[in-house]
């Protein structure tokens, strides 16, 4: 039972840390769902600290000295630290706002209480702060406390989880409620989707299916179909053509290295029953886009068969409207930007009139993610998430030319990567990668991809052993 608890439930903490947003987003706003994630990274954090996965014949205390020195001498750590630090100055650091000077007559944008620290509109920095906090404790768990079996746990569980929680916003939505409904609708106004989390989630539950299958949790093989035929739906309902297309051509990536990586590894008969449980997985979701009507989700994202194009039909002027109008206010404030959620004000005060006549009613974000990190985050908020990703590259590559020679990856490394690059693409049409569930996904599968790489001393074959009686123990049970 200790070795179950160790595994299980220090992965499926956080994997529920990395999937809350995704139970929240129809129904809560963002103060809710920063609460949530800053109690989450909390029991994450002792779940780290005190549980973490046992290498072979290794004691518990002996494991939490080890990861508790791995995380101190890890330098993402303090950088992670940085960043909380950061984002919390920004969140106190709010009183962004429209204001009228009655002398002059002339409407100007306050500047927040300390201008020469980022800042932010008033309540909107407790979301980035959150997912900060959630991130750090996130990508530590990945990095350092997660073993092999545990590593699939967390596949499985994130997956099996994001696709509940598609199942729910679908059913409400269905049934009518307005805040399921006004996702589902994928406005250019908002340009910032869930369905991108849920395709990430989607990439990931093909790996966890492969790996289950690796320790033989056979009996599980429904369930599995289940976690991705949720992911699939979410992804379909919550995001707009171009990134369902992308996800779906990134999801056939995986699948068919995994499919390879099984075939070769674990046998032909076990390749033969993970392409079944895959294809039973996304009869749902095709059988949703032939059998509903023309109007509504399936209109939306269909259209571009009847030549529609993959994009709306003003996306394209908008877009350049939209990035011309962020590249103007990062001009005027490089270093800090003009601070988070400000990106609608910055709206009002830059479009002309006749840009007015192409800008729908209450757009919030640049159509491209990149243009809007730079106008409201400014090179510093921007270097914050290149140093993050940096180091999570450095490490993935530091394995992987510690492995270079090995005839088969572990799936969870490819992963890893088609996952980031998925998300980088779709970044130059949405700002959709902004969105914490869709950081804490590409990020836990990045560190996940280094994680799953052998070691040099597995390379050199010093940790073969543990990993067999792993895999044997695993059978057994």
């Amino acid at each position: 039972m200790q070795k179950f608890v160790s595994k299980c439930g220090l992965a499926a903490h956080l994997a529920l840390l990395a999937v809350a947003p995704l139970f929240l987003f129809p129904f809560f706003g963002e103060s809710v769902v920063a609460r949530v994630l800053l109690w989450l990274s909390a029991g994450a954090a002792i779940w780290v600290l005190l549980e973490p996965s046992r290498r072979s014949g290794e004691l518990l205390h002996d494991a939490r000295s080890r990861v508790a020195s791995e995380i101190v001498r890890d330098p993402l750590f303090w950088a992670s630290l940085v960043l909380v630090v950061m984002t919390g100055v920004r969140w106190a650091n709010g009183g962004i706002a429209i204001a009228y000077n009655a002398e002059t007559s002339v409407w100007y944008m306050k500047e927040p209480a300390m201008a020469f620290f980022p800042g932010c509109v008033t309540a909107s920095g407790g979301l980035p702060f959150a997912t900060s906090v959630a991130l750090l404790v996130l990508l530590q768990g990945c990095r350092h406390a997660l073993g092999k079996t545990a590593r699939a746990y967390f596949l499985v569980a994130s997956s099996l989880l994001a696709g509940t929680a598609a199942l729910v916003a679908i059913a409400t939505g269905m049934a009518g409620y307005a805040g399921s409904l006004e996702f589902m609708e994928c406005s250019l106004a908002t340009s910032s989707y869930p369905g991108m989390a849920f395709g990430l989630h989607f990439l990931g539950g093909i790996a966890g299916l492969v790996a289950g299958f690796e320790r033989r949790w056979n009996r599980y093989t429904l369930l599995f179909s289940v976690a991705i035929g949720g992911c699939a739906l979410g992804l379909y309902f919550f995001a707009p053509t171009f990134t369902v297309l992308v996800f779906t051509a990134a999801g056939a990536l995986v699948l068919a290295y995994s499919l390879v990586f099984a075939g070769f590894t674990i046998g032909s008969v076990d390749a033969c029953k993970c392409m079944v449980a895959v294809l039973i997985a996304m009869a749902l979701p095709v059988l949703c886009a032939m059998g509903a009507g023309e109007g509504g989700v399936n209109g939306a994202r269909l259209a571009f068969i009847d030549g529609a194009g993959f994009f709306p039909e003003k996306y394209g002027p908008l877009g350049d409207l939209l990035s011309s109008i962020s590249q103007k206010v990062w001009k005027v404030h490089p270093w800090l930007g003009s601070g988070v959620g400000s990106f609608p004000l910055d709206v009002r005060f830059n479009a002309t009139r006749a840009d007015w006549a192409i800008l729908p009613h209450g757009q919030s974000a640049a159509l491209n993610g990149w243009w809007l990190l730079l106008s409201e985050r400014g090179i510093i908020g921007a270097l914050s998430f290149a140093v993050i990703a940096g180091f999570l590259l450095f490490t993935f590559v530091r394995r992987l030319v510690s492995a270079f020679g090995l005839r088969f990856y572990h799936p969870a490394c490819v992963l890893g990567v088609v996952a980031v690059a998925a998300a980088g693409v779709d970044s130059a049409f949405s700002a959709s990668f902004l969105r914490p569930e869709s950081l804490m996904a590409a990020a836990a599968f990045f560190a996940l991809a280094a994680s799953a790489l052998p070691a040099r001393r597995r390379a050199q074959g010093a940790d073969k052993e543990p990993q067999q009686q792993d895999i044997q123990s695993n059978k057994n049970g």
